[in-house]
């Protein structure tokens, strides 16, 4: 597995599946940051904005309690339906890397049904992950590193444990810390070149990321299985 390697597949999936990973992308945004961008202009005090929700709450009879309510309710809103949309994009992805047909009603209705576990375990790494930035950054960086790949796991693989699921991605970045390492910084510079072509490349380079980091996967689990067969075609070898 190499960098120029995994760059060259990541990028002939991502260009023949195109169409679909924008419309990702564009879900992304509307879930997640089309509301930050709102909510981050009201905050630095646009005027426009400030008059808007000023007009709406002399033409609301909910109290300034329920509309607290109401912001945090549609926060919530807004973050399961953030999950679903990475659960179909994380299986999605797995289907392109491994070159299958897509059905997506069938991907679709599948997404939720594995939406309980992946919440779980993706709460988990959150919380491993930021827990050990606190811990002087360091071991918040290698929890990121080494289970790098339990939502993914997660999405695809519902029928494994908590447990399972985190050794998985333990297992697969054993002894490959300092290479995916690299590889994740590479994910972050696709996102980021999206950017620079006036936010747009976005809807483009955040999925490609994924399906970047999809490729690293696969290429982990090839790396790393060992036929059954093997110790005793080994042995059979010897007797002849």
């Amino acid at each position: 597995m190499t960098l120029n390697n995994v760059l060259k597949d990541a990028w002939e999936i991502g260009k023949k599946n195109c169409g679909f990973l924008v419309l990702f992308g564009l879900a992304s945004i509307i879930v997640i940051h089309l509301p930050s961008i709102v909510l981050q202009i009201i905050a630095e005090g646009d005027m426009q904005g400030v008059k808007t929700l000023q007009e709406l709450a002399k033409n609301s009879p909910m109290s300034s309690d329920d509309f607290i309510l109401l912001i945090i309710g549609i926060l919530l809103i807004l973050i399961i339906i953030y999950l679903y949309v990475s659960i179909a994009l994380y299986r999605y992805v797995k289907k392109i890397v491994d070159d299958e047909d897509v059905d997506f009603k069938e991907l679709l209705n599948s997404s939720v049904k594995v939406y309980g576990m992946f919440f779980v375990k993706s709460l988990l790494y959150g919380l491993a992950v930021e827990l050990g930035l606190m811990l002087c950054v360091l071991p918040g960086i290698y929890l990121a590193v080494r289970l790098a790949f339990v939502e993914y796991i997660a999405a695809n693989e519902p029928e494994l444990s908590v447990s399972e699921t985190f050794s998985k991605s333990m297992n697969l970045t054993k002894d490959k810390f300092w290479d995916l390492l690299g590889y994740g910084i590479v994910a972050i510079l696709i996102v980021l070149s999206g950017y620079l072509l006036c936010f747009v490349g976005y809807l483009f380079t955040a999925p490609l990321s994924i399906v970047f980091m999809g490729v690293v996967y696969k290429e982990l689990v090839q790396e790393s299985y060992i036929p059954e067969s093997a110790p005793e075609s080994s042995e059979n070898n010897e007797v002849q």
